[in-house]
């Protein structure tokens, strides 16, 4: 069966010609990528081996929509002269997902090499691969801005009209386009200005960032156009900073058709809705296409023609200084292996650019989200009534994603030296892992949620600062014991996210239980400092239980 994209493009003959590419070869292309992504596996797909998924792109399009259900709710309930800001809520939500998928999903794609390898040499310019990379990226992305907004376009449908729907359609569409203009630009800009040698490493740390402000801005939007406080719908007030907001030319064109607003002001936000995507489209493939491809091929040449061995520095110093790692091992952990696994760990996060993609923004996040919940509950946390527990333990729920993500590496093969070195108890290589976490990211970004909630509470809540950490140490310890075991950096990312949502929805009953336990010790005296030793005590004796890990434990 032919793709909905290909059938699409089919009939899009003039464009091709007028954007100076060669259909024939761009359809082939596309074909061989749009059969590529539907045999990616999805966390949800937990019944099948990642070589037997099929149709894994239309079940997580399913779960997209699935989550989309709850934003329609805010425009179901919305009246007509109020509904700005409940759509530019649902507008910039598609916005935020199209963007963090592109980031978290398609990063590799956009800054992919392999197809300048195999047909740059084949007669096939750069403007036509460009063109294929962003017609793959803008049709998925496509895919998800409609299973997003399905539910918002049926429910704007229904209660303003089909027209009021079809243009929540194309809106959708165009939060799409706009998401790949932006990241394709920020990734060339980078390019022009940092060294090739320091490029990957330079837009990992962007990426991470990208997706920080994403969802910070997308947390803090609805905050800003409602600055009045007043949280009913109200008729929206135009200030003339709206204009740099994309998700507010989307509602303003809504504003339009719903309300028939029709003045200067809107026609000013439905033009730039309508055209800046397009705008930047066109940009992308006339004027800064051939430059990203050769950007590319600049990488490729200095990655191969990089030294696959370092000079040997000569030094006068009879002893060569130990590095904070070897460090910290060294008075952490008790056996050479031990100091293996804490040292491999540490410095494998630390170089490893997938890794630090698929685990720090998770941390941004979490203090984005940190800061903004307490700025929307500044009465319950000046009533002291354990509300500021949460944001504690947003340090063990991370670290728990990340426990998981020191299992995968794209060089899982490399794993076959695990069995063939002299280790009889694999559970002393995991301890050190697991104490290179602990050390590496946990406690810093503990430290910084601490140091906000002191700044917010005060020294009296020490003792929920010192019971919170130590319990976050029993509730990754039980996630680790629990859950199924890899070897660090063994496994493909396809087979272990097999088992993810199962971890997930046990990792947050954890924290649930541990969580209202210490929420109940707050009404008793004294006893968090009791329950302190205790708590310690209890992730003492699971580190043991996890150090006595067998082979036969360990999952390949």
């Amino acid at each position: 069966m032919t793709p909905p994209t290909l059938l699409i493009t089919d009939r899009l003959p003039y464009l091709w010609r007028f954007l100076g590419v060669n259909y024939g070869q761009l359809r082939a292309i596309l074909l061989v990528k749009l059969t590529l992504d539907n045999r990616r596996p999805v966390a949800f797909n937990q019944w099948k081996k990642a070589s037997e998924t099929k149709n894994s792109y239309w079940l997580s399009l399913g779960m997209y929509a699935f989550l989309g259900l709850l934003f329609a709710m805010f425009l179901s309930f919305a009246p007509p002269t109020g509904i700005v800001k409940p759509a530019a809520l649902f507008f910039g939500y598609v916005l935020a997902i199209c963007t963090m998928s592109l980031i978290s999903d398609f990063s590799s794609v956009i800054l992919d090499s392999a197809d300048n390898q195999i047909m740059l040499f084949r007669p096939v310019d750069s403007r036509t691969m460009l063109v294929a990379r962003i017609v793959h990226i803008v049709s998925y992305l496509f895919a998800i801005a409609l299973a997003v907004g399905v539910a918002g376009i049926l429910v704007i449908g229904y209660r303003f009209g089909s027209v009021a729907g079809l243009l929540t359609l194309v809106m959708c569409l165009l939060m799409a386009i706009l998401a790949v203009f932006l990241t394709n630009v920020i990734y060339l800009g980078l390019m022009q200005f940092v060294s090739n040698e320091r490029i990957r490493e330079v837009i990992n740390y962007v990426q991470i960032g990208m997706g920080v402000v994403f969802y910070g801005g997308y947390q803090i939007l609805p905050r800003l156009i409602n600055s009045d406080g007043d949280a009913r719908f109200q008729p929206f007030i135009w200030k003339a900073w709206h204009y740099f907001l994309p998700p507010l030319w989307s509602a303003g064109s809504l504003d339009i058709v719903i309300n028939r607003q029709v003045d200067g002001q809107h026609w000013g936000l439905l033009g730039l809705a309508l055209t800046m995507p397009f705008v930047g489209l066109y940009i992308m493939i006339r004027v800064l296409g051939p430059a990203f491809s050769s950007q590319l091929a600049n990488l490729d040449q200095d990655e191969t023609a990089k030294p696959t061995t370092a000079p040997v520095k000569t030094s006068n110093a009879s002893k060569p200084s130990l590095s904070f790692a070897n460090r910290m091992a060294n008075w952490l952990t008790s056996s050479p292996l031990e100091k293996a696994g804490f040292t491999f760990v540490w410095f494998i996060t630390g170089r490893d650019r997938k890794f630090k993609l698929r685990t720090y923004p998770g941390l941004g996040f979490g203090l984005v989200y940190a800061v903004i919940m307490t700025t929307n509950n500044k009465s319950a946390m000046a009533q002291g009534d354990g509300f500021f527990l949460l944001i504690l333990y947003f340090g063990g729920i991370y670290i728990m994603t990340a426990l998981m993500q020191i299992a995968i590496s794209d060089n899982f093969k490399a794993a076959w030296i695990y069995e063939s070195a002299p280790m009889r108890e694999p559970g002393i290589l995991l301890v050190g892992a697991l104490k290179a976490l602990v050390v590496k990211l946990m406690v810093p970004y503990f430290m910084v949620l601490a140091a906000y909630v002191l700044y917010l509470k005060g020294s009296s809540v020490l003792p929920d600062i010192c019971l919170a950490f130590v319990n976050s140490l029993v509730m990754l310890l039980v996630s680790a014991i629990v859950s199924k075991r890899h070897l660090p950096f063994s496994m493909e990312q396809d087979v272990l996210r097999n088992n993810a949502t199962s971890r997930s929805f046990l990792s947050l009953f954890i924290l649930g239980l541990i969580g209202a336990a210490h929420w109940g010790l707050t009404y008793v005296p004294y006893a968090r400092w009791i329950a302190i030793p205790i708590m310690a005590g209890v992730a003492f004796v699971l580190l043991r239980s996890y150090r006595k890990t067998q082979w036969s434990d360990i999952e390949n």
